[in-house]
């Protein structure tokens, strides 16, 4: 008896039980993968938080961070088309969009080497969403370019916005007030996801 609710347990816990946003355009591979990232605000405002972020801390950063960030992902993406999903993606996705909303409004006080890991376990999650929601018919490969390509071109949209702002602004105490406008949007809609 013990054994039969360990096993359903167990099942239960890797099973793909809801998905970030179903009914994608397109139902082949690259279009489809394409189009993910950029059809549901919970991967697009992290992937362009990524970006911000990498910009904020300058340097290496803006490269290191996007590139662990799609590296990574792109192994939770293949965790999630064999099946071996941690369970709870959807909530890891959300708690992401809230840490991402908190690591913008905190700046750079956070280390380089903390933000850095926190975002590849974050990535990790959006893979596994990104390829448990590969269309039966798909290629992988292709699938994988498209939403590899999309959350690269997300990355890059944050890296510029922050850019721009720096720019157009110069004033470290008016950049810090953007980001922390934006960084409490995303943590409430972060805990939107969270409860409902």
């Amino acid at each position: 008896m013990k054994k039969t609710y360990l096993l359903s347990g167990l099942f239960a816990l890797f099973s793909p039980l809801a998905l970030a946003h179903p009914g994608h355009i397109g139902s082949h591979g690259f279009e489809s993968g394409f189009i993910h990232p950029l059809t549901g605000m919970d991967h697009l405002s992290v992937m362009v938080a990524v970006g911000m972020l990498a910009a904020l801390f300058g340097g290496q950063a803006r490269y290191r961070l996007p590139l662990a960030f799609v590296a990574v992902m792109i192994f939770g993406g293949i965790l999630g088309v064999s099946g071996l999903v941690l369970p709870g993606v959807e909530i890891g996705i959300a708690l992401s969009v809230v840490a991402m909303g908190i690591l913008l409004c905190s700046g750079t006080r956070l280390s380089e080497k903390a933000a850095l890991a926190l975002v590849m376990g974050f990535a990790v999650f959006h893979g596994m969403a990104h390829g448990m929601e590969m269309p039966l018919n798909s290629q992988a490969l292709y699938y994988f370019s498209g939403f590899v390509l999309a959350t690269t071109m997300l990355h890059m949209l944050g890296i510029s916005l922050v850019q721009l702002v720096v720019s157009c602004l110069k004033n470290k105490v008016v950049l810090n007030t953007v980001g922390l406008g934006v960084g409490i949007g995303m943590m409430a809609f972060g805990s939107t996801l969270l409860i409902s």
